[in-house]
């Protein structure tokens, strides 16, 4: 009962909080050297990561593309505040939290957990020009992407222990930054793309080769790229060593760092918590019996179909376990699906 009721407060005091922040909002302690200006202050990784840059040579402003990594300023902030990236080098690291438990939850879309978002790009075919239209540019076959591997540790308290990804994957990798969708019919940027959402793992390099960066971006599926991260990459002691949140019964981390990796200067962009539904921002409605963030038929089928029941034991098919594992719904009790009917928490457009 006690357990029960510190969670549904937990609960209470995200929804009331404004559901956090989906990006790593604190940074905890940093170690430089870093890059010069713009490129060397480690509050840049906080927040969302870059949609526009502005290149102070050519006074230009170019839209974060996968042909077009992170640099510069932001055009939409005024100096001193106005960098977009911070410059890992030798020895340097920086440590970052989120305002919430980034849950090792097995909802989340191809398992991935977080995403490091750094300034890689490909290489395309030819000059690039803010007006460049992105159904004639082309990315390189053979594909060429730069990027500067950066290691990537989490851990559950600011003080560690660390735990860090050994084999990768790495920071600033694949894949590219892509900020906006690329609307074919006004031949420019189109609307922002999804920063929780990950790429498909299964893409690689060569799928890209010779594509046409319209085309290219249509491959993310509606992400804006980075590299994901799953907590179960960690190295099997590592993994086993995370505790388990009591709330939702699920492994997780809260503070990320990023440093040197050797023979390698990278640049960090920020970090994103991959959104599912029934997640610290999505919570399910209590009259959300098939668990898909949305109360509707579906649901009104599942209370019929076991309408009047008996309630036995822990097993029993009128039963339904919420998200904390020790409440359960009476299907006998209508007012479950009344009280919440049409509530929709997640991808409700």
């Amino acid at each position: 009962m006690y357990k029960k009721a510190f969670c549904v407060l937990i609960l209470f005091l995200w929804v009331i909080s404004a559901k956090g922040s989906d990006f790593a909002s604190e940074l905890m302690k940093y170690k430089g050297p870093f890059g010069l200006y713009p490129y060397n202050d480690p509050n840049a990784v906080l927040g969302k990561p870059t949609t526009w840059l502005y290149d102070d040579w050519e006074e230009k402003i170019y839209a974060c593309s996968l042909v077009c990594g992170s640099y510069g300023v932001d055009p939409n902030r005024p100096a001193p505040n106005n960098e977009l990236i911070t410059t890992i080098n030798n020895d340097a690291n920086i440590v970052v939290k989120f305002d919430h438990k980034v849950a090792d939850d097995p909802c989340n879309l191809y398992g991935i957990d977080f995403i490091v978002f750094g300034n890689s790009f490909f290489e395309g075919q030819g000059y690039l020009t803010p007006d460049t239209n992105m159904e004639e540019y082309l990315i390189t076959s053979p594909v060429s992407i730069w990027q500067e591997p950066v290691k990537v540790s989490v851990a559950q308290d600011s003080g560690g222990p660390w735990y860090l990804f050994t084999n990768g994957p790495y920071g600033d990798t694949v894949y590219p930054t892509n900020a906006f969708e690329w609307d074919r019919n006004t031949h420019n940027w189109g609307k922002e793309l999804n920063w929780l959402k990950p790429v498909n793992p299964a893409l690689n390099s060569s799928n890209f080769a010779g594509l046409s960066v319209a085309d290219a971006i249509e491959l993310y599926e509606g992400s804006t790229g980075g590299t994901g991260f799953d907590l179960k990459d960690l190295e099997p002691d590592d993994y086993d060593a995370l505790t388990v949140d009591p709330c939702s019964s699920q492994k997780w981390i809260q503070y990320i760092k990023v440093e040197y990796k050797s023979s390698y200067t990278g640049e960090i962009d920020g970090f994103s918590d991959v959104a599912c539904c029934g997640d610290y921002a999505h919570p399910f409605a209590a009259g959300d019996i098939d668990k898909n963030c949305r109360v509707n038929m579906p649901d009104f089928v599942l209370l019929a179909k076991y309408w009047r029941m008996n309630v036995s034991g822990p097993n029993d098919p009128a039963k339904c376990a919420d998200v904390y594992g020790d409440n359960v719904i009476d299907f006998r009790d209508v007012d479950v699906l009344k009280n919440d009917w049409l509530e929709c928490v997640w991808e409700c457009q």
